[in-house]
């Protein structure tokens, strides 16, 4: 039995899982939906609705170990969605030489102060980055997202934030604006399908918070060799994950890499529901053959 995980705040499913579910079920796994925070006990777990997971990041980790600890499975590898959580990720595939929109940390303690904002002017001086963004380095659908420029500090609404888990700086990529993000989706390291998320006029962010559209895409094949070459570059091959980034020129410039909860986009392709049910059953069996 399969469990595709929402969250207390998400109870509820997003439309494009109820097909995959019922293409599940026809393939012989029995598939339920249940929150994480109820720790359902099924043999099989797929936490894609885990939407909520960044707002209480130490608790999800600890709930990846007891899973393991109970004898189930996820189908990607859980060490590799622990890593994925912290956006430090991207210096260890910049180190290995993807190309990734260039980011510095900033390390906090606790709440969010008049020195952190000091500290972010530091950096964009030292960087001569006229315009960054700041995001939180646990962070999910643009929550936190800001852009800053040298001489201001974050708003108000940063007064007394927990950043505990620390903050990312990047220059601003001005392309957004009009290429928007293409988001490449993967199972087994092989491309299945893409949408473009195109921001509205007048807005940077290329979140579902922010009513982005998003449009299927058909990237051209140098695009679809960096995302997979992304998939390589890892320790460990995900069965699925969403490769983000922006087309500049010649260029793919990853963004985001999500290998824990992202939106796949299943309906925007009429394969790919069934792609991803038989990616999934096939990583079932392998699991069961190995035990």
């Amino acid at each position: 039995m399969l469990t595709l995980t929402t969250c207390r705040r998400y109870t509820e499913p997003p439309p494009d899982l109820i097909p995959l579910a019922h293409a599940l079920r026809q393939r012989g796994i029995a598939t339920q939906f249940a929150p994480w925070q109820n720790e359902p006990r099924t043999p099989f777990v797929l936490p894609l609705c885990a939407w909520d997971y960044a707002d209480q990041p130490a608790a999800f980790a600890a709930w990846t170990h007891a899973v393991l600890g109970n004898g189930q499975h996820f189908l990607n590898p859980p060490e590799l969605m622990r890593w994925n959580m912290n956006k430090r990720y991207l210096t260890d595939l910049a180190a290995q030489g993807i190309h990734v929109i260039p980011t510095e940390f900033l390390p906090c303690d606790g709440r969010f102060s008049e020195a952190h904002n000091q500290a972010l002017q530091q950096i964009l001086s030292a960087k001569q980055w006229p315009e960054a963004v700041v995001k939180p380095a646990i962070g999910q659908s643009g929550k936190g997202v800001c852009k800053i420029r040298i001489g201001e500090s974050l708003g108000a609404e940063w007064a007394d934030m927990n950043v505990s888990d620390g903050l990312m700086v990047q220059p601003y990529v001005r392309e957004i604006e009009q290429a928007g993000e293409t988001s490449l989706v993967c199972f087994n390291g092989s491309f299945s399908h893409a949408v473009r998320r195109q921001p509205p006029q007048g807005e940077w962010r290329a979140n579902s918070a922010y009513g982005v559209a998003i449009l299927p895409a058909n990237p051209p094949d140098f695009v679809v060799q960096a995302a997979e070459t992304v998939l390589r570059t890892l320790p460990q091959m995900p069965l699925y994950a969403r490769v983000d980034g922006t087309i500049i020129g010649d260029t793919f410039l990853l963004n985001e890499l999500e290998v824990i909860e992202p939106a796949l986009y299943l309906h925007t392709c009429d394969t790919a529901t069934a792609q991803f049910a038989d990616a999934v059953a096939a990583g079932i069996e392998d699991i069961r053959g190995r035990q």
